[in-house]
């Protein structure tokens, strides 16, 4: 029997996959060491071979989507990492409503595009806006992929917007059912969190829903969401997002947050570790639940910020933050 680099090597020829692989370079946060394999795909058919050779040879798999929300140790990643750059973005269905008023024919009011899960978020928003259609102007400036933003349910909190209202069907794969189509309430989506996070099935595409609107407005509406990103996020370091989630409404409820706020950030702060440092790591002055760095720190400096976080505000509010980020160990 060849031996699991060997195989990759034939099935993926002209030195497409890697050894020893740096993840710093693929991630937002830009830390991470090596990773054993690593190799880009671009097709649903190549994803499911890599995927399926590395079950057979139990090599341990990531599938890397934009590098967003993720975490990876300096020690890097024993197994295959997966770079997903699928990138096709498809029409396939409209619906409309018959004319009234004496006028006659259709007049399309939805549209729906299958786009594969390795598109940019952001690729897809600007995508959709040029052609007028309505569903992700809140997402403007938003990192991460379709499949990464299928997986957690991505979400503008301040509009209360998520990624999975859009979603009405999707594409899967998985050793265990091959390819399974589904519909949205597979999902369950909630708040950070959707299905995939217990089934581990990985998004091969997914189709969304649009309506027709006004391009004009639609793109005011897009720009003054980027702005307010830009004013209320940092910028010019490195980060990953929010590194916590947002506490439940019953959680702010007992601890009378002002205006009840939900904002894991709020409690950072309260805690005294807003501009925090650990090493070249710190929680931002700006907001404190983004940790960030200029490219001095280790991951193990965002680590130790996270595990402090957990124990300061345990400490005072007997709560329990979660990480929005995942963290690969």
């Amino acid at each position: 029997m060849k031996d699991f680099t060997t195989v990759l090597s034939d099935f993926f020829p002209g030195g497409r996959l890697l050894l020893k692989e740096p993840l710093a370079k693929y991630t937002s946060l830009r830390l991470g060491g090596p990773a054993d394999y690593f190799l880009k795909v671009r097709g649903g058919d190549e994803l499911q071979k890599a995927v399926s050779q590395a079950h057979l040879y139990k090599i341990p798999l990531f599938i890397l989507g934009g590098g967003t929300n993720v975490l990876f140790n300096d020690e890097g990643f024993p197994g295959l990492v997966i770079k997903n750059e699928m990138s096709d973005i498809k029409l396939i269905g409209l619906k409309g409503e018959s004319l009234k008023d004496g006028k006659t024919g259709t007049a399309i009011n939805t549209v729906y595009l299958e786009v594969d899960s390795g598109v940019g978020v952001n690729r897809l928003v600007r995508y959709s806006l040029d052609q007028g259609l309505s569903g992700l102007e809140y997402f403007l400036g938003q990192p991460g992929t379709v499949g990464g933003a299928v997986w957690i349910n991505a979400h503008n909190m301040d509009k209360k917007r998520f990624f999975g209202e859009i979603v009405v069907a999707a594409t899967l794969f998985n050793i265990e059912k091959g390819i399974n189509k589904v519909a949205q309430d597979y999902f369950r989506f909630g708040y950070d969190k959707s299905n995939l996070q217990k089934t581990g099935e990985i998004v091969l595409s997914a189709v969304c829903s649009f309506r027709r609107g006004n391009k004009e407005k639609l793109w005011k509406i897009a720009r003054e969401t980027l702005e307010y990103r830009s004013r209320t996020q940092p910028s010019g370091y490195f980060s990953a997002g929010c590194i916590f989630r947002n506490i439940k409404k019953s959680e702010a409820m007992r601890l009378a947050t002002p205006q009840f706020t939900l904002s894991a950030g709020f409690l950072i702060e309260s805690v005294g570790l807003k501009g925090k440092t650990i090493g070249g790591a710190s929680f931002s002055p700006t907001h404190a639940n983004f940790i960030v760095h200029k490219g001095q720190a280790k991951s193990l400096d965002v680590l130790k910020l996270i595990d402090l976080a957990r124990e300061k505000v345990f400490a005072k509010y007997h709560l329990r933050l979660e990480t929005e980020i995942r963290i690969v160990n």
